[in-house]
């Protein structure tokens, strides 16, 4: 079973610090970046709401989604992929649900849009890491490596300001 969340909160470990450096240089490759590790659902909530001003780190993404997309379609049909990606998504749904709304409860939160935001967040990731696969990409693609942070307990929240916020 997967560690959904499970290490949300928690210091950092030198290994999660190297898995983070490591996605760091892909993401902002000539950038000095610091990372930071934010310790509550409140902090991760207030964090979600501030960069919901700033789409630079969305519009990244998506602008990678897109060209995984077009690779992945080269070699299946749109609805091959849609289908592909429905599985996996749908398959972790309740799962990651679960486990952020487990999390948050049981560090005192009461703002369940959080966890709401927190599972969707993992879902896109989980999204956005078949889409590499179906792409060709290998396990060192900015996608694969955020999805390793959710898979391992964190929640990537992403790059703002010139540092990349864990929790």
């Amino acid at each position: 079973m997967t560690a959904w969340f499970a290490r949300v909160g928690l210091p950092l470990t030198p290994e999660e610090v190297a898995a983070i450096g490591e996605l760091t240089r892909i993401v902002a490759p000539h950038a000095s970046v610091a990372v930071t590790a934010i310790a509550s659902w409140q902090e991760a909530a207030a964090f979600v709401r501030a960069v919901e001003h700033d789409a630079t780190w969305w519009d990244q993404e998506e602008e990678e989604r897109e060209a995984l997309w077009a690779r992945a379609a080269e070699h299946r049909t749109e609805s091959e992929l849609l289908r592909c990606v429905e599985a996996l998504t749908g398959g972790l749904e309740a799962e990651v649900r679960g486990a952020a709304f487990a999390a948050a409860t049981a560090a005192g939160g009461t703002d369940t849009n959080i966890a709401i935001e927190a599972t969707g967040m993992a879902l896109l990731a989980a999204h956005q890491c078949a889409l590499a696969g179906m792409a060709g990409e290998g396990p060192h693609h900015r996608f694969v490596r955020k999805y390793a942070l959710f898979t391992s307990g964190r929640w990537p929240l992403g790059y703002h300001s010139a540092r990349f916020v864990v929790f």
